[in-house]
């Protein structure tokens, strides 16, 4: 039960950002510029206007952006953690 809270949260914070890029091409266009840039401080800024409680580590190819979101730094157990990979298009 308390690891499926703690995905919950993960969850909601993904929903919230693929919301943000499946809705704005505004912010789906600087979230790609900026990574394919390798600008790894806009990218973190663009993800934490989103209002997402965590967020995700990135990596980026030219082809496509990975975002993973982690439980608790401080969770000893490290109970979750969520993968999203994106391709470009």
């Amino acid at each position: 039960m308390s690891s499926a809270k703690k995905m919950e949260v993960l969850m909601r914070d993904a929903s919230t950002l693929l919301v943000n890029m499946a809705e704005s091409k505004k912010f789906s266009y600087e979230l790609m510029s900026t990574a394919q840039q390798s600008n790894k401080a806009a990218v973190e800024n663009l993800l934490k206007s989103t209002g997402i409680s965590r967020v995700p580590s990135v990596d980026y190819t030219p082809d496509g952006l990975r975002l993973h979101f982690e439980s608790d730094k401080e969770d000893p157990q490290k109970c979750c953690d969520l993968t999203l990979k994106l391709r470009w298009m």
